[in-house]
C-alpha cells in the first residue's frame, strides 16, 4: 500500500546531510520510503495525511529495555536505595511473586504489551528488549512471549536473551535462585535465533545475545555467546557496563577493569553495544571508538540510581557511536523516551562549563535514532530518507502547551504537557493517529496487565 504525508510543517532527516525540509512530503509504499521533498505527486496514492502542523522524525529506537520490569514501577521499598539494594529488592519481589504463582509467561506477555503501547505512543518504533530473571533456573517462554507483544502491537523487537551465569556460591553476584547453566542458555539463544531471528533488511523480530553483566555471569558464556553471535547473520551482543559497582567486582574478581574483561572475552568489536557506562577509566573512551563498540545513554535511571550521567561529550567528541534508551521500569518507572531525551538536555549541563558543548536538542534526538539505529545494527531504520524502513513518528506542534516556539526541534524537547506523538508509522502501517494507537485499546491493554500483575496496596 503507498501513502503519502503531505505537508509536513517540519521534517527531521537525520540523513547523511541532517537534511530539515519545511511544508515536505514523505512517500511510502510497500513499508519503505521512496520519495522526500516538496510537492510530491499524489497519483495512485491509496492514502493522503495531512501534516500540516506537524513535526517528523524518524520513529524513535530504544536502545536498551527491561520490558517485564513495567510490572515492577515504585516500589516503595527501593525508591531510595543504592543499586546493591535495589536488586536485592528488586530480585526478592520476583521471586515471591513465582513463589506464589504470579509470576507467569502471561503476566510477561501482558506486561511487554503495555509497555510496548506506551513506547509507541511516545513515538518509538523500535525497541531493544534484554530479559534475564529465569526464577528457579527455569527456561519458561517469557522472552518468546514479549516477541508475541510486539506482533500484537506492530513495532519492531531486538529481542534480547539475557541470562545470570555466575552464583554468589561460585563466586558471582546473582542470585543461585535464578542462575542456570552455560548450557543452557546457549541452547535456548540458538532455540530463539532458529525460530525467531530475521537477518533481513527491515525485520521486524531479531535476537540478541545479552548477558546481564561481568559480575553475574561466567567468563565462559561471554566468550561461547561471542562466537555464537559471529556464527550468525545480524545477531549482536549487548550487555550492562560500568554501572558504578561492576568495576569494583571485576576488579576483585578478575584483577582487571570491565572493559578489560570485555576484550579478553571477545567482545571487543563492532557487533556490540553496552549500556549505562557512566564512569569507565578515561583512557578507555578512545579504545571504546577504535573497536567499533557502542555505548547507549541512559541518563533518567542513571540519575535514579543515583548515579550521575555519562560522559557523552567525551564519547562523541571521541567518535564513539552512541544511542538512547529507557533500560526498565523499575529504574526508570517510565518508558517515556522523549521525556528522557530532555532530561538528558538538563542534566549534563552542570558537569559541562562551556554551553556550547552542552548536548543540543538535535545531537540527542539523533542518539535516539540514528545513534541507536547504528548501535543495534540497523542501516535500515534511524533516517527519513529513500529506501530507509517508513518507520516515523509526528508531534503536533500546534497546541497550546508550545505555542511560542521557534525551533519546533529544540521545542518538541523542552516544552509540552505531553509527549504522545499524532501520528506514528512503523513499516508504512499507521500504528497511532491523532494521538491514539490504531491496532489496540490502550485502556484494555491496561486493564488486562492490571489483571495480572500482583497487587501491592
Amino acid at each position: 500500500m503507498s501513502l503519502l504525508l503531505r505537508h509536513l510543517s517540519h521534517v527531521v532527516t537525520f540523513d547523511g546531510e541532517d537534511r530539515e525540509l519545511r511544508d515536505a512530503d514523505i512517500l511510502v509504499e510497500n513499508g519503505v520510503v521512496v520519495a522526500v521533498g516538496q510537492d510530491l505527486p499524489a497519483d495512485n496514492v491509496g492514502r493522503v495525511i495531512d501534516g500540516t502542523g506537524l513535526l517528523a522524525l524518524p520513529g524513535l529506537i530504544n536502545a536498551h529495555q527491561h520490558l517485564y520490569q513495567g510490572a515492577l514501577r515504585c516500589l516503595p521499598e527501593i525508591q531510595r536505595a543504592a543499586i546493591v539494594p535495589w536488586l536485592a529488592g528488586l530480585g526478592a519481589t520476583g521471586m515471591k511473586w513465582w513463589n506464589d504463582g504470579q509470576w507467569t509467561v502471561e503476566m510477561i506477555r501482558r506486561v511487554s504489551r503495555a509497555v510496548l503501547t506506551e513506547s509507541l505512543l511516545g513515538g518509538v518504533t523500535t525497541t531493544a528488549d534484554q530479559y534475564y530473571f529465569f526464577p528457579g533456573g527455569r527456561t519458561e517462554p517469557y522472552i518468546e512471549a514479549s516477541i508475541e507483544a510486539a506482533s500484537e502491537v506492530g513495532v519492531r523487537l531486538h529481542a534480547g536473551r539475557g541470562s545470570m551465569t555466575l552464583g554468589r556460591a561460585n563466586g558471582g553476584t546473582a542470585s543461585d535462585f535464578t542462575v542456570q547453566t552455560v548450557e543452557e542458555v546457549l541452547r535456548h539463544s540458538v532455540e530463539l535465533i532458529e525460530k525467531y531471528h530475521d537477518p533481513n533488511p527491515l525485520a521486524k523480530v531479531r535476537v540478541m545475545l545479552a548477558p546481564c553483566g561481568v559480575s553475574v555471569d561466567a567468563p565462559a558464556l561471554f566468550e561461547e555467546m561471542a562466537e555464537l553471535a559471529a556464527s550468525y547473520e545480524g545477531v549482536r551482543l549487548h550487555t550492562h557496563l560500568y554501572e558504578k559497582f561492576d568495576a569494583q567486582a571485576c576488579q576483585s574478581m578478575y584483577g582487571m577493569t570491565p572493559w578489560q574483561f570485555l576484550v579478553e572475552h571477545g567482545w571487543a568489536g563492532s557487533r556490540t553495544w553496552i549500556a549505562h557506562v557512566v564512569d569507565p577509566p578515561e583512557v578507555e573512551i578512545a579504545a571504546f571508538a577504535e573497536t567499533g563498540v557502542g555505548i547507549a545513554h541512559l541518563a533518567a535511571p542513571d540519575l535514579r540510581m543515583g548515579w550521575g550521567v555519562a560522559p557523552i561529550r567525551r564519547y562523541l567528541d571521541a567518535g564513539v557511536k552512541v544511542g538512547f534508551g529507557t533500560t526498565g521500569s523499575a529504574s526508570n518507572d517510565g518508558s517515556n523516551l522523549l521525556g528522557d531525551l530532555r532530561v538528558a538536555a538538563l542534566a549534563h549541563r552542570p558537569a559541562i562549563a562551556e554551553p556550547n558543548q552542552w548536548p543540543s536538542a538535535r545531537e540527542l534526538l539523533g542518539m535516539a535514532t540514528r545513534g541507536s539505529a547504528i548501535c543495534l545494527g540497523r542501516p535500515d531504520l534511524g533516517v527519513i530518507a529513500p529506501g530507509m524502513a517508513a518507520d516515523i513518528a509526528c508531534w503536533d506542534l500546534r497546541t497550546v502547551d508550545r505555542i511560542g516556539v521557534h525551533d519546533p526541534v529544540e521545542g518538541l524537547l523542552m516544552t509540552g504537557l505531553s509527549n504522545i506523538a499524532s501520528l506514528v508509522l512503523v513499516a508504512g502501517e499507521v500504528l497511532v493517529e491523532d494521538g491514539h494507537p490504531t491496532r489496540l485499546d490502550p485502556d484494555a491493554v491496561a486493564r488486562a496487565a492490571r489483571e495480572v500483575i500482583p497487587a501491592y496496596f
